[in-house]
């Protein structure tokens, strides 16, 4: 059931708030010593705000969520709550406010039942780090959830509830929620406020660049269903005063009656010599999705865009163009690498091996940095390209990964897998990952479509379409 059909039967007094939260509380304590994807439970607190809702004689227009229960990434600001990002050297770190999306779903009406897991800094395609440890996959524990954002993926997936808030610096939403089986949006720059997540955090916000890194992030919903997808992003978009890159409200267009006139870009190639080729069951996938659509009556077009590959690389120097912002500052201003390394050696780890192989990369990679114009003369250059395909009319069919899920630890074997996604953050473009099958293994398969700047309903009205068609979110037989 979806948070829009819950709310629906909630406001219609059919069931109430308490027996809502209550059931998607017994389910994620149910699953949740097997996947570790709540890592700060919130359930007293929930089932009491559960009780007071139950006796408000009248619900409020402004109210779209009321009774529904959700999670939050841990990186996301929720006052009174942990805000470590799963590093050690944050490990004391509570947070003052709430980060803007936050207080919106809160103000309207949604019932926060815990903080989630996520990978250490919310940069690894994995969910783990020294705090919380690793959050397992749903359909296997011995695959990863996805990451960075692999809690809120994983207790979605399980049942615990119909959506989680999180973010997305290269595919840390669309990445899990593919792993996982969900849907999952980032969406296009200038809607919804970063404020509360690095880089608009209390510790980074006051450097200019912040605002500037601030564009390549996004705070993005994970969802069981389809249709809560384009409400979530109109009640967490407009502008907050915090976040200086916010400059309209989100147009939420409603969904597509019709695909008539669609163009649908499909693209299967290897977007860089360093990533996995895709495996087979999800290039039969996408021709699978590309048919469905195809009798829907959108036009298939089947394309090769190499220039994408610079978009690949460009994602590396969002943060080295930046001043005064580096991962090295993020995690730990007073230790070296070489100190950093030593301590994981003699079996003392502070910090996770792949947070340290990416802090060693920054600093190779700042020895051939890009200026700022660099940048974006580059990104402009990109971007030019491939609007001579996206506009208002048409999208992008890709992967979201060159495979299902990978076991733990997988990703140190192929790292660049991640670059499918992270493209799309680069050119601050709407993606959805949505599942459309399951493998031979019974791992979801999921497929990416990205639109152009602001149309953000296309992706997810094909996203409604398609799960229609092929069912969507399966609950997974080990929960």
């Amino acid at each position: 059931m979806s948070a829009i059909e819950i709310s629906r039967l909630i406001s219609s007094r059919q069931i109430s708030v308490y027996e809502v939260v209550s059931s998607h509380i017994n389910q994620t304590q149910r699953v949740n010593a097997n996947i570790n994807a709540i890592i700060a439970p919130q359930y007293e607190k929930a089932l009491a705000q559960a009780k007071e809702l139950d006796r408000v004689t009248s619900i409020k227009q402004d109210k779209p969520l009321f009774g529904v229960p959700f999670t939050v990434k841990e990186s996301i600001a929720v006052k009174g709550l942990p805000n470590t990002y799963g590093s050690y050297y944050r490990r004391t770190d509570i947070a003052n406010k709430h980060a803007t999306a936050v207080e919106r779903l809160l103000n309207a009406g949604a019932i926060l039942i815990g903080q989630t897991n996520l990978s250490e800094l919310a940069l690894w395609p994995e969910c783990a780090n020294v705090i919380y440890g690793k959050t397992s996959n749903p359909y296997s524990q011995e695959h990863t959830s996805g990451g960075s954002s692999g809690g809120d993926a994983a207790i979605v997936s399980a049942g615990g509830v119909p959506f989680a808030l999180g973010t997305d610096g290269g595919g840390s939403v669309r990445i899990p929620a593919a792993h996982c089986g969900v849907f999952g949006h980032k969406p296009s720059s200038k809607f919804v406020p970063m404020s509360g997540h690095f880089p608009l955090d209390r510790y980074s916000s006051q450097y200019p660049s912040a605002q500037f890194i601030a564009r390549f992030f996004a705070m993005g919903p994970l969802c069981r269903k389809a249709e809560d997808l384009l409400p979530l992003l109109k009640i967490i978009s407009r502008p907050d005063g915090i976040d200086e890159n916010i400059n309209g409200n989100f147009d939420c267009h409603q969904q597509l009656d019709s695909l008539k006139g669609i163009k649908v870009y499909l693209l299967e190639d290897k977007l860089h010599p360093l990533q996995k080729s895709v495996a087979s069951n999800i290039k039969h996938n996408l021709y699978s999705v590309a048919s469905v659509l195809e009798k829907e009556g959108a036009e298939i077009i089947p394309c090769h865009l190499p220039f994408l590959a610079d978009a690949c690389e460009l994602w590396f120097d969002i943060m080295l163009t930046a001043k005064n912002i580096t991962l090295h500052s993020a995690v730990n201003k007073d230790h070296s690498l070489m100190a950093e390394m030593y301590s994981m050696i003699s079996g003392n780890k502070k910090m996770m091996l792949s947070t340290l192989l990416l802090l060693f990369m920054e600093k190779i990679a700042s020895l051939n940095k890009k200026t700022y114009v660099q940048f974006l003369y580059i990104k402009n250059r990109i971007s030019l390209q491939l609007n001579t395909y996206l506009d208002n009319k048409s999208v992008l069919l890709l992967p979201t990964y060159p495979t299902t899920a990978i076991k733990h630890n997988g990703s140190y074997i192929s790292p660049f897998d991640f670059l499918y996604t992270a493209l799309f953050n680069v050119l601050e473009l709407p993606a959805t990952s949505i599942p459309v099958s399951f493998s031979a293994d019974n791992f979801p398969v999921s497929i990416q479509i990205a639109g152009a700047h602001g149309c953000d309903h296309l992706p997810i009205s094909l996203a409604c379409y398609l799960e229609k068609k092929l069912g969507g979110w399966k609950l997974p037989n080990m929960i």
